[in-house]
């Protein structure tokens, strides 16, 4: 199992975060959501402690615990005082290793996994995302579904499937443990080393097979009162080292209130409250997001414009426009070094997906080491407006002429 320490100088608390290389991509077709199941049974127990246990344990240290999965990764974190270190990673080890994973516990939680699904589906912009994930890459691939699963899979997983998956991914040698804050290396490697049993490593990961991006336009009528417009371009994978560069010409795009699409989109033409860009990295691939809504009347416009702005960069981007997304990506990443919790993100989502572990340091200097020949090249490379996915979502109109309907 790999181990990453981060010690914080002054620091009297901890954030300890374990990392399973397994999130929905791995999920079977026929158990969709089964990741993420497995992520909330967890919480319901082990063979030695109750899920009231596990809470009262660790709110008598002062700490909060808590879990996640995406689409390559299921993660468990917890934050205490430093003195709960050794309770904070023996709760965790026995969390993760020994789940109870019974029939009762499988019956309540799957009544709760259900309402967060249908939470989502009750979700206008949330809806209009998963309908733009779903026809993003080729081939009905693993990306294309969505993290919670579908209500009929979800209904079907049983205490065997639960054991199955995590038989096979829940295995130390899958796992990447990372603390940061006032605890050393010496400790915390000599606590896992007790605590994780080395199992036989057996078949602890996927064959994955890397997406490639659909291009064309999708516009789906629903009956709700406000469009969303996504559009997706390929973007870097998760360990380029034009992830950097791609960064900066998103803070340009997209990334903040200085950024191109919110002076123009939303402060010169008001036709959006939320305009934005992102950039989201999976281990052999990446997908470059923008994301418009607005008045259903302003649908074809506000896209017009998106385009347009798109399109503007290969013009060129200037010096003074580089020096201002530097600053800002370096501020904001130095902020979040505030935080040990921060910290540990940044290290458990490198560590699972095949980053070089950097330094802050060495972070500060990649991003200050771009180059505006590196910028245009970036912009070259992934931002080709003919291959975008366009997906609009809102009602029917005179504007856009939708040509899937969706209840």
């Amino acid at each position: 199992m790999r181990v990453l320490v981060e010690k914080v100088p002054r620091s009297r608390s901890i954030s300890v975060g374990l990392w399973v290389s397994a999130g929905s991509r791995d999920d079977i077709a026929s158990q969709s959501g089964i990741a993420h199941f497995v992520e909330h049974m967890v919480f319901k127990g082990t063979k030695t402690r109750t899920s009231s246990q596990i809470s009262n344990q660790i709110d008598s240290i002062g700490g909060q615990i808590n879990g996640g999965t995406g689409k390559e990764y299921t993660f468990y974190y917890a934050q205490a005082p430093l003195a709960g270190l050794s309770e904070v990673l023996e709760i965790i080890s026995d969390m993760v290793q020994h789940p109870r994973l019974s029939e009762h516990d499988l019956e309540l939680e799957r009544g709760v996994v259900l309402e967060e699904l249908c939470a989502r589906t009750q979700d206008p912009q949330q809806q209009a995302h998963d309908m733009f994930i779903a026809g993003l890459w080729q081939h009905d691939h693993p990306l294309n579904r969505c993290i919670l699963g579908r209500s009929d899979t979800v209904e079907e997983i049983c205490c065997a499937h639960l054991a199955s998956f995590h038989s096979r991914f829940y295995r130390p040698k899958n796992m990447s443990l990372v603390v940061c804050g006032g605890a050393c290396n010496e400790e915390v490697v000599s606590l896992a080393s007790v605590l994780f049993t080395q199992t036989d490593p057996g078949l602890n990961s996927a064959c994955h097979v890397p997406p490639q991006l659909i291009s064309g336009h999708t516009y789906y009528s629903k009956e709700i009162s406000q469009s969303h417009i996504y559009i997706g371009f390929p973007a870097p994978e998760a360990s380029s080292d034009d992830r950097f560069c791609a960064e900066l010409v998103n803070i340009m795009l997209g990334g903040g209130t200085s950024s191109r699409l919110f002076k123009h989109v939303r402060e010169d033409l008001g036709l959006a409250y939320s305009v934005s860009s992102s950039l989201v990295s999976y281990s052999d691939s990446g997908v470059w997001v923008t994301y418009a809504g607005i008045a259903p009347q302003n649908a074809k416009r506000t896209l017009s414009v998106l385009i347009e702005e798109m399109e503007a960069l290969h013009r060129g981007v200037s010096e003074d426009e580089l020096s201002l997304a530097r600053a800002k990506l370096r501020g904001n990443f130095i902020l979040d070094l505030e935080l040990n919790i921060n910290r540990m993100a940044r290290l458990g989502s490198s560590a699972v997906l095949a980053n070089d572990i950097l330094s802050p340091d060495q972070v500060i200097a990649k991003i200050d080491s771009v180059t505006l020949d590196d910028i245009h090249r970036i912009i070259s490379c992934y931002l080709d407006v003919s291959l975008a996915n366009v997906v609009v979502v809102g009602p029917e109109g005179m504007t856009l002429q939708p040509k899937i309907a969706v209840n």
